[in-house]
Order: C-alpha cells, then sequence, then structure tokens
C-alpha cells in the first residue's frame, strides 16, 4: 500500500494517519489527481503537464459543489453554467497546470515527512481522543474515489502549490503613500451648492425630419430589438398540485385557528409616555403633582428630561421589555395616568397612554383560507417527493414531458413565449414556482434537451422543456416610428438643455454670472448638499455630478444631469472636507487590505507569466463534447 510505504520513509512511530478530504480543503487552488489519466485522451497541456477528461469532470464536481454553497441550494448543471462553470473550470485547471509545470521546471517538492506531519495536524480527521480512525481513512478515500497513491499525489500537488502561490503573492508591507492615498480617495468629502435647470429653460428641439428619425433608429438599434424568447413546456408539482391528498379536514382547521388566533390578527398598539424614577415615594410626589393639574410632559420636563426622553413610541403589548409594566400600560385608558409602577427589574415609573388602536382578531370565516393554505404548505412535503419519484421514473422509461403529465394527471402549461426577465410580448409576466431559478434554466438549455428539475423548495418541483426558439429580432423602422421619434425627441432636449448649461458654465467661470443669478434668472433657489464621499448620493444630484465634483477645485464649476425630466443641474463645490487622520487600529488593517490587493494583483500577473512561458494547447472538439456544447467555453 502507498499509505504505509510513505510511514515507512518517514521514520513514525504511529500506527496509521488519518487521510483527510484536502482535495476540497485546497480545492480553490486546483484540481484533483491529474496524474491517475494515463493513457487516456489528452484535454488539455500546459507545458508538461497533461489534463485528461477525468481530470475535468473532477474539477467539475468540486466547482458545481461550491457554487452551490455560494447559492445556499444545490444548483442543477444547466443553471451553474449558465453562471459561468464552464470557465471557472478551464481557469482552475489551467492555473493549477501552470503551476505545478513550473514546480516541476525548479525541481521542487514535498518530502514524505513534511506531507505526514501535515496531514497528522489536521484536527478534522482525528477521532474524539485525538487519535487516528482507520474507518474514517476509507471512508475519505471512498466519498472522493481515489486509491491511496492518487490521493496522496494530489495531496503533494497541492500542498506544493499552496506554498509556492504564498510565496510568490507574499508583501513585505504596503507603501504609507499608497495608505494616505486610498484613504483621501475613500473619505475625503465635497461639500455643493446647485441650482435646477429645468428642460424649459433650453430651446425647445423643433421637428425631426425622416433623415433625423433614421439615424436615431440606427444608432439605437438594440433598443428596438425585440429579445430572445423561448417557448417552453412546464410541469409544476406544488402544494396545491397535491392538496387533495393530504386530507385537510375542517376540524384541522379549526384546532389551528384556535391555537394561533391571537397571532393571526393585528395586535392592540398604544403610544405611550413613561417618566422614570429613582424611588417610590419620589414617583407618588410627581404623581400627586401630576394629579394636581400639572401636565405629565411638563412634570418630565422639570426633572430635566425632553419629550423624546419619555416617548417609548407607538408599541404593541410584546414590544415592551418589561412584561408588568406592558401589563399596567394595556390596563390605562387613554391620557390616564399610572401609579407608580415598579417593573420586574425594580425601576419606578409613571406611564401614560396618549393614544389607542384597537387590536384585531379575525374570525374563523375570515382567516379559514390563509391557514387551509399555511396547512397544505406544511404537510405537502412528503406528497409532492412522492409525486417527484413518479415523474421521474415516467422520464426514465422514456416518456416525454407532456405525455408523463397525462398519464399523472398533471397540468402541463405551455408558455409560447416568454424572455430571459420572464415577460412576454403582450407585456404580462410568466407566474411560476421559482421563477428566477427556471428562467436561468430555460436559457441555458436548448431545445430538445432533457433537463434537471428545479427544486423550487416550499413551492414544489418544476420540469421544464425548451419547445422552440425566437432569435432576438430588429423591429423594422416603420412599425416603430412612434417610439423612434419619442426617443430623438428625449436626446434632443437632453442636447439643447445641456448645450444651454454649458454656456452658463462658461459664464460663471468667467465671472459674468454668479450661481446666485443663475437661480434668479430661472425662478429657482440654490440648495445645499451634506457632505459628500465619492460613492454618495443626493436628491438632485446623481453618481455623475459627484464623480465630477471629485475632479474639480474648491470653488469649481460642473453641470450634470438631475434626473428630473430632461432637466440637469449647475454646481459649484463650496468646500472640500479633508479626510480625518487614521487610527492606529484603522491603519493596520487598511494596510492589510492593500497588501492583499497587491498579492492578488501579483498572483495574477504570476499565472499570466506562465502559461505565456509553458503555452497552453486545448484539444476545443474534445472539451465542447464534454461540455456539451457546440463549441468549446
Amino acid at each position: 500500500m502507498a499509505l504505509a510505504t510513505l510511514r515507512k520513509g518517514a521514520a513514525r512511530t504511529f500506527g496509521l494517519i488519518l487521510v483527510a478530504l484536502l482535495v476540497v480543503s485546497f480545492a480553490i487552488w486546483g484540481i484533483a489527481d491529474i496524474f491517475t489519466g494515463y493513457g487516456q485522451q489528452t484535454l488539455i497541456e500546459v507545458g508538461d503537464t497533461e489534463i485528461s477528461p477525468q481530470d475535468y469532470q473532477r474539477a467539475q464536481q468540486d466547482v458545481l459543489r461550491t457554487m452551490s454553497q455560494d447559492a445556499g441550494r444545490a444548483l442543477s448543471l444547466q443553471e451553474a453554467r449558465a453562471a459561468g462553470l464552464d470557465q471557472r473550470v478551464l481557469e482552475r485547471l489551467v492555473g493549477g497546470a501552470a503551476v505545478d509545470t513550473h514546480a516541476s521546471h525548479l525541481g521542487l517538492s514535498i518530502s514524505d515527512e513534511a506531507l505526514l506531519e501535515q496531514i497528522m495536524k489536521d484536527p478534522s480527521f482525528q477521532d474524539g481522543a485525538g487519535n487516528f480512525s482507520p474507518l474514517a481513512f476509507q471512508s475519505a478515500l471512498r466519498n472522493i474515489g481515489m486509491s491511496e497513491g492518487a490521493y496522496l499525489q494530489t495531496l503533494r500537488e497541492q500542498t506544493l502549490r499552496r506554498q509556492l502561490l504564498v510565496t510568490v503573492g507574499e508583501v513585505a508591507s504596503s507603501p504609507k503613500a499608497v495608505i494616505d492615498a486610498l484613504n483621501r480617495f475613500n473619505e475625503e468629502r465635497r461639500i455643493l451648492k446647485y441650482v435646477l435647470v429645468p428642460k424649459s429653460a433650453a430651446e425647445a428641439p423643433g421637428d425631426p425630419t425622416e433623415q433625423d428619425l433614421k439615424a436615431y433608429y440606427d444608432n439605437h438599434k438594440q433598443t428596438f430589438t425585440q429579445p430572445e424568447y423561448r417557448k417552453v413546456g412546464l410541469i409544476a408539482v406544488t402544494p396545491d398540485t397535491v392538496r387533495d391528498e393530504l386530507n385537510i379536514t375542517e376540524a384541522d382547521i379549526k384546532a389551528t385557528y384556535e391555537s394561533k388566533k391571537d397571532t393571526l390578527g393585528q395586535a392592540e398598539t398604544r403610544h405611550v409616555q413613561q417618566i422614570a424614577l429613582p424611588s417610590t415615594e419620589e414617583a407618588e410626589k410627581v404623581a400627586a403633582k401630576i394629579e394636581a393639574g400639572t401636565d405629565f410632559v411638563e412634570a418630565a420636563k422639570e426633572l430635566g428630561l425632553s419629550e423624546s426622553d419619555i416617548d417609548l413610541g407607538t408599541v404593541a403589548k410584546k414590544d415592551l421589555a418589561d412584561s408588568v409594566v406592558a401589563e399596567e400600560a394595556f390596563k390605562l385608558e387613554k391620557d390616564e395616568v399610572s401609579k407608580p409602577v415598579t417593573g420586574k427589574l425594580g425601576g419606578v415609573v409613571l406611564l401614560r397612554v396618549t393614544e389607542i388602536t384597537e387590536g384585531k382578531i379575525p374570525t374563523f370565516e375570515e382567516a379559514k383560507a390563509n391557514i387551509e393554505k399555511d396547512l397544505v404548505k406544511e404537510r405537502a412535503s412528503g406528497a409532492i417527493f412522492d409525486m417527484h419519484d413518479k415523474v421521474e421514473d415516467e422520464l426514465a422509461s422514456g416518456a416525454t414531458l407532456e405525455e408523463t403529465a397525462g398519464k399523472l394527471k398533471l397540468d402541463y402549461v405551455v408558455v409560447d413565449q416568454v424572455d430571459r426577465t420572464g415577460a412576454k410580448p403582450d407585456g404580462t409576466q410568466l407566474e411560476a414556482p421559482a421563477q428566477k431559478e427556471l428562467l436561468n434554466g430555460v436559457f441555458a438549455t436548448d431545445a430538445g434537451i432533457e433537463n434537471d428539475p428545479i427544486d423550487a423548495r416550499d413551492e414544489g418541483v418544476v420540469w421544464y422543456e425548451v419547445l422552440g426558439i425566437t432569435p432576438e429580432t430588429l423591429q423594422p423602422f416603420d412599425d416603430v416610428r412612434s417610439e423612434v421619434e419619442e426617443g430623438w425627441r428625449g436626446e434632443a432636449t437632453r442636447n439643447q438643455v445641456k448645450t444651454y448649461t454649458d454656456k452658463l458654465i462658461s459664464e460663471l467661470n468667467s465671472g459674468s454670472k454668479t450661481l446666485d443669478g443663475v437661480a434668479s434668472d430661472l425662478g429657482q433657489e440654490v440648495l445645499p448638499t451634506s457632505a459628500l464621499k465619492r460613492d454618495d448620493i443626493t436628491v438632485n444630484v446623481l453618481p455623475p455630478a459627484v464623480q465630477q465634483a471629485f475632479s474639480l477645485p474648491k470653488g469649481g464649476y460642473g453641470s450634470a444631469a438631475s434626473g428630473v425630466d430632461e432637466g440637469r443641474i449647475v454646481f459649484q463645490v463650496e468646500d472640500i472636507v479633508e479626510p480625518p487622520e487614521v487610527d492606529p487600529r484603522a491603519l493596520k488593517q487598511l494596510g492589510a487590505r492593500i497588501g492583499l490587493l497587491y498579492s492578488e494583483d501579483i498572483i495574477a500577473e504570476y499565472f499570466s507569466e506562465l502559461e505565456q512561458t509553458y503555452g497552453v494547447k486545448v484539444n476545443r472538439q474534445a472539451l465542447a463534447r464534454l461540455t456539451g456544447t457546440g463549441e468549446a467555453p
């Protein structure tokens, strides 16, 4: 056994060594077991390193697993491919093979002793007493489908890759000038003052000629292009589909209503004021003063409290943390002041309720439909699972999706045309369980392909097939003439307003006009902004205006779209707020982040240089067959 040989070479005193699933642990950098496919067709060559179709499939499973974890659910192969699976697998394989080739040319290797030490120190692969478990070792190898020799070879590769990349990407320190520049970029602010310029301030553009319209149409063809549509056949097994199998009785619904009715309706809410006092004696003095005619708020102000200090807001009974206080507050009449109340934590308060909104508990008949719907959803999972198996059995026997639906008495829905967003040509939207995932799958496959079903979680399961594809189509000019003219007028108006504001900027820069004068001429006000960072946004001051402001000196003028009709703003940089000094802790964190960015750039350059040095050869036809596409990714 390869593992036994390795143990002897390391002169160990321990028994068997627990071997972990480090293929997954180090998956970020590479591929699994690239040297086990001897004599098989080579898919990719990077220098001296060859990658087989089996290597590609193993790496694909690793990447698919990672993408599913990121998404929080199991992605189908079609969904993952739509999200870039094939490209990510290819990048991983080529990058890992390039590092392997470089390590080989440098004569680098990992000793048996270092390899054993690494395996032994991983706590994930020890039993409760911290010792090796032969059963865990064998289970690990079975889970990844590898022999001991193949696993150890893979572990050597991953360890060497990791050490080489850490060495290449190591950054000694981040230059202070870079840290200061980044701090300035992130924390510097601009305070602006601006004037709104409505579209009516500029000269109207007039009527377009036929040539104007056709030029606009030619320059904006994407606007007048119908999206790609797909004809789709669907079977959706949802809680409603299996409702009749659940045997939900009137008694079930009534029992659920009785157990939940207090939470079904709208709880009573009250606007509560509270004066906190140091003792019962002090509370009684204040209560006596209020009873004698002093207003509740005035009594609080005499104690140095503001109105906001005593305002608990509009709350439901459950919102008050102290149950004793809550109980007393919800006994009071409107505007009634309580006797001193000692809370469960010992504090003494006076309470007043200024507003009461009655709660409403729905009747059984009012709540019945929603309760039944919730019960169906809760109990449907088993029936949906059974129906899932029946559908899969029918499809596996060769039945079509439509035939399966007919045999199992399910609805087979055909959607004649739907685009990537779920929109139909008539402007309505597709309505289906797990709609986003379903559309991703529909547009990642092709007509006539059998696809994995979509797990819609609480909504059930959806099977789908593409029945036809209508490519995106440019609509003829005559069919969209009115839309073309509307678009032309909007663009022409924006250009006229920009020409007008450009003239204003020239006059402001020359000193012949002031911002106050511009505002007066337009019948507008000069409006201020708060101190804005580069990525801030505020009313009328959109990102293009903020970006422009950061290119101007204090006192400089600029103009940008306001987002109101076709109007713009003319603004001045009133002040530049310098960034504060970075405290030592934040400075350290900032330096670490910059160092990480440097490291990523260095490693990216390293990969690029390796691929250029050693060359990358890809068997495009084999790769296309492997990915199930007509061409390589």
